[in-house]
């Protein structure tokens, strides 16, 4: 793992009421570390996705626009652990074993033909595991010098974090880093971007992701900025009950 400085149907929806009881301990316990973040071309938030007596696990989402040094963007997940000191909850990192820690980034972004939100295609790393016994786990995509910074179309973009912990079960969570602009180099400049969509009704007001409000499937958006189509015309989309979920095996060994 590399670091970087801080700077529909029936089956679908059992699988997701599942996760909603799983989750909503979460929701629950779920504390500050850090308040979301927003500024002219940055929007990042951290947060506590788990936190129990014996275990927290916080998550850092974050999207930049560089393309004004032209830079493209950069959008990045992070995720730590950390147990009790004393009295004090949360209070000290502490280290897995190799595999035991998972961190994952998906690029979300806003599709106005459809206003609603959809996922990024290709913009999915899949859940990234710990080589190494470490506390810390990150993951970014950075669309550098020359390339687009809008991967998926002019459109507003946030960075979707996920981090989860072994601990005989897999601990953790999801967390949005917050909006930012995103002008595609192929497109049309637009001097001043529209108004920031609406909230998802899934996303709290604290910023955290509630997953008994998420729809059974979200938009796939392509690189036109569209929504994909499958061979039969129908929109293209993503089943959030396994977009959602923890990482699907144990730890090898």
């Amino acid at each position: 793992m590399r670091r970087h400085p801080r700077t529909p149907g029936t089956t679908g929806r059992r699988a997701r009421r599942a996760l909603s009881a799983v989750a909503a301990t979460v929701l629950v316990l779920s504390t500050s570390v850090a308040p979301a973040q927003a500024e002219d071309g940055r929007a990042s938030n951290e947060d506590y996705v788990y936190r129990s007596d014996f275990l927290c696990v916080s998550v850092h989402a974050e999207v930049r626009d560089f393309s004004s040094i032209d830079a493209g963007s950069y959008k990045s997940a992070w995720v730590d652990t950390w147990v009790p000191t004393g009295t004090i909850p949360c209070g000290r990192q502490w280290s897995l074993p190799a595999g035991y820690l998972a961190v994952r980034l998906i690029v979300l972004v806003y599709n106005f033909d459809r206003q609603e939100w959809g996922t990024c295609s290709g913009m999915d790393s899949g859940f990234r595991y710990t080589p190494d016994v470490t506390s810390h786990a990150d993951w970014y995509m950075w669309d550098g010098y020359g390339s687009n910074p809008a991967p998926c179309g002019t459109a507003w973009y946030a960075s979707l974090g996920f981090g989860y912990a072994w601990n005989g079960s897999w601990y953790g969570g999801s967390l949005p880093s917050g909006n930012v602009w995103l002008t595609s180099k192929y497109g049309l400049q637009a001097k001043t971007p529209p108004a920031q969509p609406p909230r998802p009704s899934w996303i709290t007001g604290t910023g955290a992701v509630d997953p008994s409000r998420l729809p059974d499937r979200l938009p796939l958006i392509g690189a036109d900025g569209k929504a994909k189509r499958t061979g039969s015309g129908d929109v293209a989309t993503v089943d959030t009950a396994t977009l959602f979920g923890p990482p699907s095996q144990p730890p090898p060994g």
